[in-house]
């Protein structure tokens, strides 16, 4: 069982109906077999009159429950103020005719305000349970409001200590309830909160490695990719270098005699050739070293990000690329792809957000990237381990990082880039 519905609903209910069900029990053992004589009325007997006495307990007392478990249970907010309504009046009138306050009253009261303090939220329950407290008291120090009453037991008039015994009584059995309401409020919000985290860090478990798995395969199918080009390059130079170099080997092999010039143009060639195989080489080693990881590799990777994203957690991300070039360099690329994935990680984690923007833009020297959500924001932005690396890796290349949170809601990151010094990119 829920401990939070336990505390902030089913208990409530429970005392609540302790409470109409000890009212009801103390109505019959006072007043059932009681010797009492009710004065005739609607022209009827003293029968009759028993029977109507007790109708006009019972059925109100039935109803204020009926109302009670409504408002305790029901979501709409008219039928739930109409149930206000009723509960409040059959409270009042299922007590109307009996000189009593500390007993049935108290406990048709006590059910009413402690429901009211538990079926709705702050402020709301507070406002209904006071002004409930207020209305039952007006209505004990002016019983006639509601016309006459029938028989002997009518018109009770409380003494000024009772009432204020009954209001302390009241307030305090209001102030308990709203505790318990508050408190399971703030349980229920901090299981929302733990289960939210858990949520959170299992998708962005699963986003991680989605991005790695994407990463390995784009990298697995590059080096295939230059493998055989490299393969292809090397076949196509320096194989066909070597082959002369035998080519031109065997042939000197294979004069019985070679003038002095000749052999020495014939070296000279086959030395022309190895140097030219050696540069060819060195070539395509180079271009092996310069080889860029391909996880940052372009602004490409930020549509890989987006798609693996949407596909985890089920939130739009809308890119818009403004004028942009395709690929600044591994640092910046690198930059980029980081600061982004770290503002997912924000957005979902502390801002439930649905929705979020990218944008970027190269002005002259620099570039901008503005990451923009509709969370829930936060009125004070504190920076934590995930802001602060952000600063730290754009600081790194001389950038800047500003964050905001828009009047019109949501939370904002603006990433600045400078593009002047060539060896950042």
């Amino acid at each position: 069982m829920n401990t939070a519905r336990f505390f902030g609903k089913i208990l409530p209910a429970l005392i609540a109906g302790a409470f109409l069900v000890s009212a009801g029990g103390a109505f019959t053992i006072r007043y059932t077999n009681h010797d009492i004589t009710l004065p005739p009325f609607f022209d009827s007997g003293e029968a009759v009159n028993r029977v109507l006495f007790y109708i006009n307990f019972y059925v109100p007392l039935g109803l204020c429950f009926l109302s009670l478990c409504v408002c305790l249970l029901g979501t709409g907010f008219l039928l739930r103020g109409f149930c206000i309504l009723m509960g409040f009046a059959m409270a009042v009138i299922a007590g109307y005719v009996l000189n009593d306050l500390f007993t049935i009253n108290l406990y048709i009261y006590s059910a009413f305000v402690i429901v009211m303090a538990v079926s709705f939220e702050p402020p709301k329950n507070h406002i209904i349970c006071g002004l409930s407290i207020l209305l039952f008291t007006f209505f004990l120090f002016h019983p006639g409001v509601l016309g006459p009453a029938m028989g002997w037991l009518v018109f009770y008039h409380p003494e000024l200590y009772q009432i204020i015994i009954l209001i302390v009584y009241l307030l305090g059995m209001a102030a308990a309830m709203l505790g318990i309401r508050f408190l399971a409020d703030k349980y229920m919000n901090s299981e929302a909160t733990v289960s939210h985290l858990n949520q959170v860090g299992t998708k962005m478990l699963r986003f991680n490695h989605r991005l790695q798995e994407s990463a390995r395969n784009s990298g697995e199918e590059a080096v295939k990719k230059d493998r055989l080009r490299f393969t292809s390059e090397l076949h196509d130079s320096c194989g066909y270098v070597f082959t002369n170099i035998i080519a031109i080997s065997d042939a000197a092999i294979s004069c019985d005699f070679m003038e002095v010039q000749k052999m020495r143009e014939t070296f000279n060639l086959i030395q022309n050739q190895a140097r030219e195989g050696l540069q060819k080489t060195r070539e395509t080693l180079h271009m092996i070293r310069k080889l860029q990881d391909q996880e940052s590799g372009s602004i490409d990777t930020v549509y890989k990000m987006k798609t693996i994203f949407e596909d985890v957690t089920g939130i739009k991300v809308a890119i818009e690329t403004g004028n942009i070039k395709q690929d600044y360099g591994p640092t910046v690329n690198t930059v980029l792809a980081r600061t982004i994935q770290e503002a997912f990680t924000n957005s979902v984690r502390h801002g439930q957000a649905s929705r979020i923007q990218i944008q970027f833009w190269e002005f002259p020297g620099s570039l901008t990237m503005t990451v923009s959500d509709n969370g829930i924001g936060a009125g004070n932005v504190v920076k934590g381990i995930g802001l602060a690396g952000m600063e730290e890796r754009l600081a790194a290349i001389g950038g800047t990082l500003e964050v905001s949170a828009p009047e019109d809601g949501g939370f904002q990151l603006k990433a600045g880039i400078p593009l002047i010094n060539p060896e950042r990119l």
